[in-house]
């Protein structure tokens, strides 16, 4: 071996058990942002209700344990099923009272199918098989027009209700009156079946990505200006029940915030009246095609910072449409067309996950749902098993420790490769006292680092949780939480997570790996 060679690989071998230094400094004279107490929320894709849950079971006690671990938190049943999901009341016959609006109710039920069967024959195969390969792919088979009775709607109500979740429904809005205007038809009956069986709900929403409706292989454009009306009577509707008075109201729910097309749909709507008729304004947010998704794709700060242009442009499109409506991530995950298999589902995923987290509560997105908890290969459980899959850990932990109180963090690695966000810590879960602080780190890099915190003393004592796929591998399906593979106890009965490592010195953080760091004893006042 000649010198040469051998100096280059002394170097790469120094290079890489070289530990670097990095200074997380925080404001903490003031909170930066808060955001919504159910920051973190999930969906079930309507496709699912269209497979009659597929291999999801929600009577079974260890899926309600995975659950009710995430509470509080909505649940949307949505997505590109929705479109083409029609309720059916199949307890007509028991059932004491019909919607109001009828006055005759066979006449009227005829006349519902004839315009339920009319508005699916509108829907092309061609537009289904499209939008199913971008958001759906792990379905077998294209999306047609499909029923959900009152029975499966009420299995819905009770699952959410068992694990201390709220429900949002996604309404169809292509049954559509030959004015061009939403049929609201089936969504009352919906709506006041709802009522009738004193249904709690967190919120409605109407329709799936209404820009992709003008695509030219379906032909059945819906305008931004008339979507904002149908929002309006929505709204009217929804609030015409006492029950539904404080609800959420989600839209437009666009498939991205990425081209001229999409948000001048999104500013549109909202300007139109949209921005008065939703609580909340929604686009959906995936980085990137989970067919072509790469490993290394999950740990690059350059696609990680995607979302922060998108962010910003949503935020900023709201206000200067004069909408006082809070923004949230309406579906959200790592890859469209159900994930990257062996990628959205292992560990990796997790530094989208989290960057997206801490990313989303600094620059204004008051909340966010994860696509999915069931279903695909980003869902929070497994596909296959219902096993909870690493992103359900790290989103455990993180409602554990994580307040709502957001504070502003800089760092001075403008490689991107270190990530810290910082908020005050949550204390009703974690038993932390009131003025800790809870900061998660993400370490890009191939070598460890040593994080150390100019504001506050040497004899500090900070809680670590450090999270590694098991045996160090990105690639694993499990999770170690300093040292402990994470599972179920039994099937009641979720792990401890709350057992730090504690120290006075700087925290490492291996590399390729994120933890969190709890700060006790920070006593900080904003966070009082």
């Amino acid at each position: 071996m000649n010198s040469k060679v051998f100096l280059n690989i002394l170097l790469s071998l120094l290079m890489s058990c070289h530990i670097y230094a990095i200074n997380v400094n925080i404001d903490t004279t003031k909170i930066h942002s808060v955001v919504n107490e159910k920051f973190i929320n999930v969906a079930i894709d309507s496709g699912i209700v269209k497979n009659h849950w597929e291999k999801f079971r929600p009577n079974s006690t260890r899926v309600k344990t995975l659950a009710a671990g995430l509470a509080p938190s909505y649940m949307r049943v949505g997505g590109t099923g929705a479109d083409f999901l029609i309720f059916v009341n199949d307890k007509l016959s028991t059932s004491k009272t019909s919607y109001k609006s009828l006055k005759n109710e066979d006449s009227t039920r005829s006349q519902q199918k004839l315009k339920i069967g009319n508005a699916a024959a509108n829907v092309m195969e061609m537009e289904i098989q499209r939008r199913r390969k971008r958001d759906v792919g792990y379905y077998d088979e294209p999306f047609t027009n499909f029923t959900m009775t009152a029975s499966f709607y009420d299995q819905i109500h009770k699952f959410v209700s068992s694990v201390g979740w709220d429900l949002i429904f996604d309404l169809n809005s292509l049954l559509r009156k030959p004015s061009g205007a939403w049929d609201a038809t089936n969504a009352i009956e919906l709506i006041n079946y709802t009522v009738q069986s004193g249904y709690k709900m967190g919120g409605w929403e109407l329709g799936n990505e209404p820009d992709e409706y003008a695509d030219p292989t379906i032909n059945k454009p819906v305008q931004p200006e008339q979507l904002a009306k149908d929002f309006v009577y929505l709204r009217k509707l929804a609030r015409g029940y006492p029950s539904f008075s404080d609800c959420e109201i989600l839209g437009p729910s666009i498939a991205a915030m990425a081209s001229y097309w999409r948000k001048g749909f999104f500013y549109s709507f909202l300007s139109s009246g949209g921005g008065e008729a939703v609580t909340a304004a929604t686009f959906h947010q995936y980085y990137e095609d989970g067919a072509v998704a790469k490993l290394e794709d999950f740990y690059n700060p350059d696609i990680l910072n995607i979302l922060y242009d998108e962010i910003q442009t949503g935020v900023n499109l709201t206000r200067a449409a004069g909408s006082r409506a809070k923004v949230w991530l309406g579906e959200t995950s790592s890859a469209w067309r159900g994930g990257a298999p062996g990628l959205s589902d292992r560990y990796v995923a997790g530094f989208m996950w989290l960057d997206k987290l801490g990313m989303s509560a600094r620059d204004g997105i008051d909340a966010l749902i994860r696509q999915t908890f069931y279903g695909g290969h980003y869902s929070l459980l497994d596909h296959e098993t219902c096993d909870p899959n690493p992103d359900y850990w790290l989103t455990l932990l993180y409602k554990l420790l994580v307040g709502n109180k957001v504070l502003r963090v800089t760092s001075p690695d403008s490689r991107g490769k270190v990530r810290a966000y910082a908020h005050c810590t949550e204390t009703r879960k974690s038993g932390y006292s009131a003025g800790s602080l809870t900061v998660y780190v993400m370490n890009l890099d191939q070598s460890p680092v040593s994080i150390e915190f100019p504001k506050f003393s040497s004899s500090t004592k900070f809680d670590v949780y450090n999270m590694l796929g098991k045996e160090n591998s990105i690639l694993s399906h499990y999770v170690d939480l300093n040292g402990v593979t994470l599972q179920l106890v039994d099937d009641k009965t979720l792990p401890d997570l709350l057992r730090p490592v504690t120290t006075t010195s700087t925290v490492s953080i291996p590399a390729m790996s994120y933890s969190f760091i709890v700060i006790p004893d920070a006593q900080l006042p904003v966070c009082m």
